[in-house]
């Protein structure tokens, strides 16, 4: 198990003008800036994995130091792979407890500040897992990420379960409800493969400030039948 921390934090201030439609030279700009420097200074976003080595496959399911994840789609991706990556990543605690509730703009800024730096910390693990391990291709799957079928949100349970007390390691607890909190975190597996794999060509969900790929029709049809 490896903690990742103190990364250099690069703010690319022309990316998050662009997401928020915030014009240069406005009103908007000079309170943004505010916030942009104020993440600066407390934001510290984190990652933590391990190796998880797969001990079993069955027709729906693994089994990764002891623990059973179910997932016809998780089985079929790691068809051909014996170790896996387990991990958390978040924007970290110090920006979670920051709250804009009496202001729903700036709410939303910081929301997407704490995106960003989420962001920086997946960012940050994957290419250290590629240099480390010797990977040229990352994929990876979160549970609840896309349709239930996929791997469903109640896994996070098992997931957390390989670390043992991640609040005390990197800030991040389990609600009952299986979200994470701070809100703005990921967990998943990660392992090399030569097959590009996007929960989000599988994800009907609108307007995600998330997504990375479109939504695919036939590939969904395809993944429920597996899954269902």
């Amino acid at each position: 198990m490896e903690i990742l921390e103190n990364f250099e934090i690069e703010i690319k201030k022309d990316v998050l003008f662009e997401r928020l439609k915030i014009v240069k030279g406005s009103e908007d700009e000079k309170e943004f800036l505010k916030l942009l420097e104020k993440s600066a200074e407390i934001g510290r976003p984190k990652a933590i994995y391990l190796e998880g080595f797969i001990e079993q496959k069955g027709e729906d399911f693994v089994i990764i130091n002891e623990v059973k994840f179910t997932s016809s789609i998780l089985r079929k991706n790691l068809e051909k792979v014996e170790k896996v990556f387990v991990f958390i990543t978040t924007c970290g605690k110090e920006l979670d407890i920051i709250s804009f509730k009496e202001d729903f703009l700036k709410d939303y800024w910081w929301e997407t500040i704490k995106g960003y730096f989420l962001e920086i910390a997946r960012k940050n693990l994957f290419e250290y897992l590629k240099e480390k391990y010797f990977l040229k291709r990352v994929i990876s799957m979160s549970p609840g990420a896309s349709e239930r079928f996929v791997w469903p949100i109640e896994q996070q349970k098992e997931l957390f379960s390989l670390f043992g007390d991640v609040e005390s390691l990197i800030g991040v607890r389990l609600t009952s409800s299986f979200l994470m909190i701070p809100n703005k975190s990921v967990s998943g597996f990660v392992f090399s493969g030569e097959k590009d794999y996007r929960s989000c060509k599988i994800c009907r969900r609108k307007n995600c400030p998330g997504r990375s790929a479109e939504f695919d029709e036939k590939l969904w049809q395809l993944y429920q039948k597996r899954g269902g």
